[in-house]
Parts: structure tokens; C-alpha cells; sequence
């Protein structure tokens, strides 16, 4: 499996507040073949890898938010990246704690939104991406107070931001290099006012419309059932604790050796 060199800023890490993790770690083993078990005895902490990289944490919740995946952001310096969003109008709800992973740290956009930053404990940051059973996009949804969201994380991590307006909502594409790796959306008129903003993760699946089948039977539900987006053909789901997470389908990779003389290039 591919990785991929991180920036500071970057989308680097996921991990599930899940109320029962044996049911999660069921349901995430089966539906994306994630082999998930705990790195030390002493921990309650769980790591999910695909093709023995990892790509995902399990964390029990407290109960007192419901169930969810949370995003984080590569952090160069995590204690001064608090700082920063105290100044961009964020705040920061957990400090820094040294996990297995690195600091780790919880914090609220201006928005309200909830993410992570992660500064990792080794001087590598790679990311496996793009490819079923890995995050595939990171998506954020601005139920309220959009232009100060973007102002927000343009403050923090100095993102550049392309924003095109769709006929029902404006939608702002974060780029690093060129390279689209995540979207900021407008969506207030999209969800009751007690809602708030949030960040969702695309896990990529090689077909979405056999993933929702095995959802069914593995205790989860489809929330949206598979349809064509921009990003290709998605469904929305909650897994078998509630967690919403959307389904991506896209294609395995392709690799050097697998190629053939006969091959057309411009198809692959």
C-alpha cells in the first residue's frame, strides 16, 4: 500500500469515539478489512491498519457525546497551534496528551466544530490515502457561520482555498501543491439550526453499493443510499454504534509491476 508525505496542516489522522470498541472494531473488520488490536496491554486505545500501515484509531467514549469519527491536522508545533486557534476565535477543548501516536489535542473551530491536532512522535508523517480502506476526502459541513470558518482554518493553517459556487451552496476546496485534499461546504440551509458544524472522513470502498449491503448485516444502517456526487458514487452511514460516516467508492491501485506492454497508459 502507498503512503504519502504530510504537511503541516494536513488532514493526518482519524480516530472513532465509539461507546462499545469490540462492536466497532467488528463492523470496521468486516466492512474494510482493517485488522484492528491494541499496540500496548495497558491501553484502551486501538489501532486499525490496512496492509500493516495504520490508518485509523479506536478510543472509548466518555458518553458524553454520541459516537463519532474525528478528524486531525498534522501540527508542526501543537502547543503553538493552541495558541493560534485561541487567536483565530477557536478553542481548544482538550490539551495536548502524549498518545502512541504523538501529542495529541481536541479543539472547536469558530464554528463550533470539533477536530484534532496531532504533532507525531517520530520526525516521519506519512498518510495512507486514496485507496480502498483508507480515507479517500475529508469534508466539512458550515452549518452556520461559513466565512468565519474559512477564515478560521485559513488562519491556522494557512490553507489555500478555492471557493465555486454551486446553484444550491458554495463549497471551498483546500489545496496543497495543486492538490485538492479537502472541502469546506455552506450548508446552512441543509440541516436544522441544532446542528452543528462538522467534519465528516470519505472511507474508500472498492464498491459502495456491496458496502451498504454488508452494513445492513453487520448492526449499521443507510442513512443515504448510494447516489452519484462530484466525488463519484457515495452512500451515508451509521455504523453499528451510530458514528456517521460516508462511503467513497473508488478503484485499487495500480502498481509499476502490474503493468503490461499491451497496457494503454491513458486508461490507467
Amino acid at each position: 500500500m502507498p503512503a504519502f508525505q504530510a504537511q503541516g496542516g494536513m488532514p493526518y489522522w482519524i480516530d472513532l469515539r465509539t461507546s462499545d470498541p469490540r462492536k466497532s472494531s467488528y463492523f470496521y473488520s468486516k466492512l474494510l478489512g482493517w485488522e484492528i488490536a491494541a499496540e500496548r496491554e495497558d491501553s484502551p486505545y486501538l489501532i486499525a491498519r490496512m496492509g500493516g500501515l495504520p490508518v485509523a484509531g479506536f478510543l472509548p467514549n466518555d458518553g458524553a457525546t454520541p459516537d463519532s469519527w474525528v478528524t486531525y491536522f498534522l501540527a508542526d508545533d501543537i502547543e503553538q497551534a493552541g495558541r493560534d486557534i485561541a487567536t483565530a476565535g477557536g478553542r481548544v477543548l482538550a490539551d495536548p496528551t502524549d498518545a502512541q501516536l504523538g501529542l495529541m489535542s481536541v479543539a472547536a473551530d469558530a464554528a463550533g466544530g470539533l477536530f484534532g491536532l496531532i504533532e507525531p512522535a517520530g520526525e516521519d508523517a506519512f498518510v495512507a490515502a486514496g485507496e480502498p480502506g483508507t480515507v479517500v476526502w475529508h469534508d466539512y459541513s458550515a452549518t452556520s457561520k461559513f466565512d468565519e470558518v474559512m477564515d478560521f482554518y485559513h488562519a491556522l493553517f494557512g490553507w489555500n482555498m478555492v471557493t465555486v459556487e454551486h446553484e444550491d451552496y458554495g463549497y471551498t476546496t483546500v489545496l496543497a501543491d495543486g492538490a485538492a485534499f479537502a472541502g469546506i461546504r455552506n450548508a446552512a440551509d441543509a440541516f436544522p439550526p441544532e446542528v452543528p458544524s462538522f467534519w465528516q472522513s470519505f472511507l474508500g470502498v472498492a464498491d459502495v453499493d456491496d458496502a451498504c449491503r454488508r452494513v445492513d448485516e453487520l448492526g449499521g444502517e443507510v442513512i443515504r443510499a448510494p447516489f452519484e456526487s462530484e466525488f463519484g458514487r457515495l452512500a451515508i452511514v451509521a455504523d453499528s454504534t451510530g458514528a456517521t460516516v460516508t462511503l467513497c467508492a473508488v478503484d485499487e491501485p495500480v502498481f509499476e509491476d502490474e503493468l503490461r506492454e499491451s497496457d494503454d497508459l491513458f486508461d490507467l
